[in-house]
């Protein structure tokens, strides 16, 4: 006998264990496990959220649902398209701005309360998965027809700046399928297809940019000549143009960004510390048949330690104020449609006039240099 009482002992034991174990199962409320009886993770996706009134414990548990979308699809199925150029970069993070939050449909409040030993009030929400799936849907499906109306266009067109756009029309409406299309995986616990490929739109547009859309960069003094700040602007411009992924070639450019620059010395006793420069360009951007499409001309001061140092922020100011709004233009007219909230004209400046208060000076005086 006194060799069986471990063995009673032992499981006298296991059994009070397993009850205790039970009871405090039991004892979980649903705002604490984020589960109730009634909404099966199977069928819904639900979420907890606090705050000091119970609309507000609501939003916040919206929020966290949409997050909890939102880091299921990251963490899965991560944008693999990694490119430096003008036409991916827009593409690939105007998909990745589509968020989960402006998309839960269906969301349900189950349950809220104030919760004394949490001090705040408590609120369970969820979405049924099978509403969210059929929504998330319905938006793949008009995208679906985006595609199909932007490639029946693409047939018809022409000329290369119209298919470098219709292309990325293609591109941006399959990645924001993509998008859908794995958060209805997601939520539906599925796998996403690949019918959202945008590789070979991807492929043709670099094809397009290389071939019909290069840039030549021609910058000159107000004499017409290239010193040393006029070449050091058209390399600081240079750099710009490739960085947005277009090609830059010596001549022949089917682009044309060209113009003046030019600084002239104001008086010594302006400034006792820095050396301060009137800083004029005039810069224009021509379509491959010669069209203008937009103009900067400006005035304005420049200051810097020593020459060197004022060159240099002359040339970087040309550089982002003068060429950037042309080149904000070219993209919008390659990549973008009017009405689209990212869309930029061209700059239409044909006057020097003033700027901030600095006026133009005759060109015998501009033509001096740093």
């Amino acid at each position: 006998m006194t060799l069986k009482r471990p063995i009673v002992s032992t499981f006298l034991t296991c059994l009070f264990l397993s009850a205790t174990g039970q009871a405090a199962m039991a004892s979980e409320h649903w705002y604490e496990t984020g589960k109730i009886s009634g909404y099966p993770t199977s069928k819904y996706m639900t979420a907890l959220g606090y705050g000091a009134t119970l609309h507000r414990a609501r939003m916040e548990a919206a929020r966290n649902l949409a997050d909890q979308i939102d880091s299921d699809i990251h963490s899965k199925y991560e944008q693999s398209t990694s490119r430096d150029n003008l036409s991916i970069s827009r593409t690939s993070q105007s998909s990745l701005t589509v968020k989960t939050h402006a998309k839960l449909y269906g969301i349900i409040n189950i349950k809220g309360t104030f919760v004394s030993s949490q001090g705040s009030y408590v609120a369970l929400v969820g979405v049924k998965r099978e509403s969210l799936v059929r929504y998330l849907t319905g938006r793949i499906r008009s995208l679906e027809k985006t595609i199909s109306q932007l490639k029946d266009n693409l047939d018809r067109d022409s000329g290369s700046m119209r298919r470098i756009h219709d292309l990325s029309g293609i591109v941006l409406a399959k990645e924001k399928a993509a998008f859908f299309d794995r958060e209805v995986a997601v939520v539906s616990e599925g796998s996403p297809s690949d019918k959202f490929d945008s590789q070979k739109e991807i492929d043709q547009i670099e094809t397009l940019l290389s071939r019909d859309m290069t840039v030549t960069v021609s910058v000159v003094n107000a004499c017409g000549k290239t010193d040393s700040f006029a070449r050091h602007v058209r390399e600081s411009i240079e750099q710009n143009v490739n960085r947005m992924g277009l090609l830059v070639v010596p001549s022949g450019g089917k682009v044309r960004i060209a113009g003046q620059v030019s600084a002239s010395p104001m008086n010594a006793q302006f400034s006792r510390r820095y050396r301060y420069y009137i800083l004029h360009y005039a810069l224009s951007m021509s379509a491959p048949d010669g069209t203008v499409w937009g103009s900067v001309v400006r005035a304005q001061k420049i200051a810097g330690l020593n020459p060197g140092q004022a060159e240099l922020l002359a040339s970087r100011t040309v550089s982002e104020k003068g060429v950037g709004p042309l080149l904000s233009g070219l993209k919008s007219r390659l990549f973008m449609s009017p009405g689209d909230p990212q869309y930029v004209s061209f700059p239409s400046e044909t006057s020097p006039g003033s700027h901030g208060g600095v006026q133009t000076l005759p060109p015998e005086k501009i033509c001096q240099g740093f």
